[in-house]
């Protein structure tokens, strides 16, 4: 495993480092995540390494936090693409898993908020997998 991983956006305009140390990595199932990230849940790691380094795009960052409680999105003003950023109330920098170049290195995990997970987020046995694009375009 590196002992530092890069990360950035999707159009390259925001690029970042930290220490590949992370304490957990949380697979969000609540109501603001799963807009927040357009999917089932958000995916994000936490370290407090306090390592977190920006290595280009300042200008290219843009942050919204969620009215009256605590919930912060950074993203790229360009593409759209989740970013990293320090909690506001926890020494922790926060980082969206698929921002990362790299396979991170976290020590727990687990599924969280999976009241407000919808039905159509919980899979069953009949869900067919694929290694690429389904055959449902072929039908």
């Amino acid at each position: 495993m590196e002992d530092i991983v890069t990360g950035g956006c999707l159009c390259g305009a925001v690029e970042f480092s930290i220490k590949n140390e992370f304490k957990f990595l949380l697979f969000c199932h609540c109501e603001q995540c799963r807009h927040i990230s357009g999917s089932a849940h958000a995916s994000n790691l936490f370290s407090e390494t306090n390592s977190l380094t920006l290595l280009k795009g300042e200008k290219d960052i843009q942050q919204f936090d969620f009215p009256g409680r605590d919930f912060t999105k950074v993203f790229c003003k360009t593409c759209g693409c989740g970013l990293p950023f320090k909690s506001k109330n926890l020494d922790l920098d926060i980082v969206p898993a698929g921002s990362l170049h790299s396979e991170p290195s976290y020590l727990r995990q687990g599924k969280v908020f999976l009241a407000e997970c919808p039905d159509w987020v919980r899979t069953s046995r009949e869900t067919k997998h694929f290694e690429g694009y389904p055959d449902f375009f072929r039908d």
